[in-house]
């Protein structure tokens, strides 16, 4: 793809190109620097062009979600489209990150999937919504949030400030109406030893075979009646031991080790549930091994499971209009976690809807599906038009 881009005919597709070639990689993650900012000018000066009102919260420094609002009859009510503006790094794509070509009905380049279609969308049926003159039973705004990448900084501050009595988040769902999803929980566990010659190992203490051996008591002990929870609609939970770090040099025995612990939670369950067991566990270890010193500290990321009533006002109408656009096809829910779970926490009713597969998220590869984001913006003016 070294063919120069040229903007698509289509105005969804165009607006999307425009919102891949901005690079708004996390922070935090490996080559992020810029943030969101060229992100929020964007859909500033979009809906600038529309006559549709903008406000701006600073969510963490130089960092801003973006709310427009497009008036409807009943100012009192609000149903929410949000969108996240960052994307996750691009440093092991393969193909051009911000050069958003589109070829064989694919639209290619880091984020393009995950979110700015979904978001690129919701920005267009807003103003389709205008200028057709549609005046929408409530208000309906649309959302860029910051930090879903990362922390979810962005969708935590709007979940406790909206004024929204429903949320559409647009992850992408192949436009499948998903009403739930699980959760996870990330848990450090830091592993204290005593540093000597490894010449003489006896002198100390081994903090990366002390925390080789809760590892492999969490797997055996621990893991089965973690998997064997179920949901039927977003399969099962899960625990994954994804980072271990320790030891300063090969000759010197490690007097510290650090491992990362990412469970997932289905919906019904909380951290609470989580991390008891694993205290319980690292508890009896010690009281067994005197020379186990391990600490489980509290969790460094949490992100609550969602399930929203499939007879909700907003599932129905996301659903009857998921249906009039492309046929029927039952709610569902996904094991990834997303925005909505803020949203579902402080009690606003929400689904998951947007063009695209979790498959080409993150990827080396990233692309969506053009008739899908087409598709997607008549989907969301339906939605917007049967809440009430």
């Amino acid at each position: 793809m070294n063919d120069p881009w040229t903007f698509d005919s289509r105005p969804v597709i165009a607006l999307l190109q425009e919102a891949v070639s901005i690079e708004s990689v996390n922070p935090g993650l490996p080559g992020g620097s810029r943030g969101e900012e060229g992100m929020v000018a964007f859909i500033q000066r979009f809906f600038s062009e529309c006559g549709i009102d903008t406000e701006t919260d600073e969510v963490l420094p130089g960092r801003c979600n973006i709310v427009a609002t497009l008036p409807g009859r009943d100012r009192s009510r609000a149903l929410l489209f949000e969108s996240h503006m960052d994307t996750a790094s691009a440093e092991m794509m393969t193909i051009p990150p911000f050069e958003p070509h589109v070829r064989d009905g694919k639209l290619y380049g880091r984020g393009a999937c995950d979110t700015k279609a979904g978001g690129a969308a919701m920005m267009l049926a807003l103003r389709e919504l205008k200028e057709e003159g549609c005046v929408p039973p409530c208000d309906i705004q649309f959302a860029g949030v910051a930090d879903e990448e990362k922390g979810l900084a962005g969708a935590s501050r709007l979940a406790s400030a909206t004024r929204a009595n429903a949320v559409v988040v647009s992850e992408p769902t192949d436009l499948r109406v998903v009403r739930a999803h699980n959760g996870v929980c990330r848990l450090t566990l830091r592993v204290e030893g005593v540093s000597a010659h490894s010449s003489k190992p006896q002198l100390g203490v081994n903090a990366i075979v002390k925390a080789a051996g809760l590892i492999q008591r969490i797997e055996t002990e621990m893991a089965p009646s973690v998997f064997s929870k179920t949901h039927p609609l977003t399969g099962g939970a899960a625990l994954n031991i994804g980072v271990i770090r320790g030891g300063t040099q090969v000759n010197i025995v490690p007097h510290e080790c650090v491992v990362e612990i990412d469970r997932r939670l289905i919906p019904g369950e909380n951290a609470e549930e989580a991390e008891a067991p694993l205290r319980a566990l690292v508890k009896e270890a010690a009281r067994l091994d005197p020379d186990l010193r391990a600490d489980l500290e509290p969790p460094f990321m949490m992100m609550e499971p969602f399930e929203t009533a499939e007879e909700s006002q907003i599932v129905q109408a996301a659903q009857s209009a998921r249906e009039e656009t492309l046929g029927r096809a039952e709610t569902a829910g996904v094991p990834f976690g997303t925005d909505a779970s803020k949203y579902a926490a402080a009690g606003i009713p929400a689904v998951v809807l947007g063009p695209g597969s979790i498959d080409q998220a993150h990827a080396a590869v990233e692309w969506v599906d053009c008739a899908q984001v087409e598709a997607a913006v008549n989907i969301y003016k339906t939605t917007a038009m049967r809440f009430r």
